[in-house]
């Protein structure tokens, strides 16, 4: 084997083996009875940590670039800069996972090593460069999270979310399939580099330019339906609500920034296709109408925050339209801030099941949703805690001079730039209809009356999870504050971003 290869890859190997160590010494453990479950959880999240920040080192000395295995694989300054945000982000998640198993009980330590074979896949994707690799790399992150959908196996909604999610997932797949074999059987190849070359050139035969272009709408479906976008979020709704919380938090934050990447190299090689700019339009605007709409109607937290990332997401679909450099630099700087948001969100989800454990019934709150009510007027009972959620929302809204007002002006820009201005046009106005839904929540949070009264000596003021989500809290708030003032420095990340892919 490639010696250069080996090093270039040595992120994906050292985490490997890694888990195959992990996954054998933690099955030894569990023969000696004097260990109990709890214990092995605790031991088996301090293990993952140092297994992702030992990736983190190993990516950030990783200088070699180039194509590997016949153009399998790309490695360039693009993909290093992005495993590098995905595998930080990691390490963030891995905080809230453990503090979402204990929470709801998922005491099984398998919980993790799941997690770290979906970051493997998510990791291969980003320097995949062909087709066919993408479809196995795409199936081991879905099968990972098949499995960690139905992780609470004593609920019977969490098995329904996971066999909807493995038979609307099965019938995507099928999709993908099939558009690849439409492609193979047009051009011969699989392979980005050599589509790149193929499609830069206009065909005089209709038949053909009308099955390529199918094809590449149907391989379009399933990155929609990856990133939960309308109308192919059908899926998402029982999943999310049924699966744990901690393997929701998963599906919303961890696999957007390696598909997005993947999808964009694919959006840079079919450039010349008009109708791929249609779909991107009129997907993008239904699904932030759609989540808009509907989030607006909402009672439970976990629904309100998908019907949020649908109309999050429509946002960077209909940027991604203009296939143009700006509009990939402002939908990078928008994906960050969004990224950087949800997380934001989903610590304070879990911190206030963290407050309601402490003071309700255990097993009513691992059996009953989280609703929007639970948190009226939680201005009385914690302020800066409420404050928080202020910003996060208004971060959300797009309201200055918090960074989210930057990225979506940035977008904004890039379709004014390209003279899309109907779509610049709408786009405010979708804007200005989905900031009533945030207001709804902070009016929830600062005005509704509630009916029952909490002691406030009762809420977990020595706890470490605790500590650390206030210290992540209060380090994202000043970043989202801090981007608002001193974009350059994101900016200029996203231009190197862009700029060093191989196929722009």
């Amino acid at each position: 084997m490639d010696i250069l290869f080996i090093k270039s890859f040595f992120v994906e190997i050292f985490l490997s083996f890694s888990l195959l160590f992990q996954l054998f010494f933690n099955s030894s453990i569990l023969t000696f009875l004097r260990y109990n479950f709890p214990i092995l959880v605790l031991e088996t999240f301090s293990q993952s940590v140092f297994i992702v920040v030992c990736c983190f080192i190993l990516n950030y000395n990783n200088f070699i670039e180039g194509f590997f295995f016949n153009f399998l694989f790309l490695n360039d300054i693009s993909s290093l800069l992005i495993k590098s945000i995905l595998i930080l982000l990691s390490i963030f998640l891995l905080f809230l996972l453990v503090r979402g198993s204990l929470l709801q009980n998922l005491n099984f330590f398998e919980y993790f090593n799941i997690f770290l074979i979906s970051l493997l896949s998510l990791l291969l994707l980003i320097n995949s460069a062909d087709m066919l690799m993408s479809y196995l790399l795409l199936e081991i992150q879905t099968l990972s999270f098949y499995i960690l959908s139905i992780f609470k196996r004593n609920s019977a909604f969490s098995v329904e979310a996971g066999l909807k999610y493995f038979i609307s997932g099965s019938f995507i797949s099928g999709i993908f399939l099939l558009g690849c074999s439409i492609i193979y059987g047009l051009t011969g190849t699989l392979n980005l580099n050599s589509l790149n070359s193929i499609f830069f050139f206009f065909f005089d035969d209709f038949f053909y330019i009308l099955f390529l272009t199918f094809s590449l709408i149907l391989i379009i479906v399933v990155f929609f339906f990856k990133i939960s976008l309308a109308p192919f979020h059908f899926w998402s709704l029982d999943v999310y609500e049924g699966a744990p919380i901690s393997s929701t938090v998963i599906f919303g934050i961890l696999p957007k920034i390696s598909i997005f990447y993947f999808f964009m190299k694919w959006f840079l090689i079919s450039t010349n296709f008009f109708e791929i700019k249609i779909v991107l339009i009129s997907c993008g605007f239904f699904s932030i109408l759609l989540g808009s709409f509907f989030a607006i109607f909402q009672n439970r937290l976990k629904r309100f925050a998908l019907y949020s990332s649908i109309a999050q997401v429509g946002f960077m679909v209909v940027a991604f339209s203009n296939l143009s450099f700006n509009s990939f630099v402002s939908i990078y700087f928008y994906l960050f801030v969004y990224l950087l948001s949800s997380l934001l969100l989903w610590i304070n989800i879990l911190s206030f099941l963290q407050f309601q454990y402490n003071v309700s019934n255990f097993d009513l709150l691992t059996k009953t949703p989280l609703f929007l009510s639970s948190i009226s007027y939680f201005f009385q009972r914690n302020k800066i805690w409420s404050f928080s959620n202020l910003l996060i929302f208004f971060s959300f809204a797009g309201i200055p001079p918090l960074s989210g007002f930057l990225s979506k002006m940035f977008i904004l820009l890039s379709l004014i730039e390209s003279n899309n201005l109907i779509t610049a046009f709408c786009f405010v106005i979708v804007s200005s209809i989905s900031v009533f839904y945030y207001l709804r929540v902070i009016k929830l949070v600062f005005f509704e009356n509630n009916f029952f009264k909490i002691n406030l000596n009762q809420m977990l003021v020595n706890d470490f999870f605790l500590e650390f989500d206030c210290l992540l809290i209060s380090v994202a708030l000043f970043l989202l504050l801090f981007l608002f003032f001193y974009p350059t420095l994101l900016v200029l990340f996203c231009n190197v971003l862009i700029f060093n892919v191989s196929f722009f």
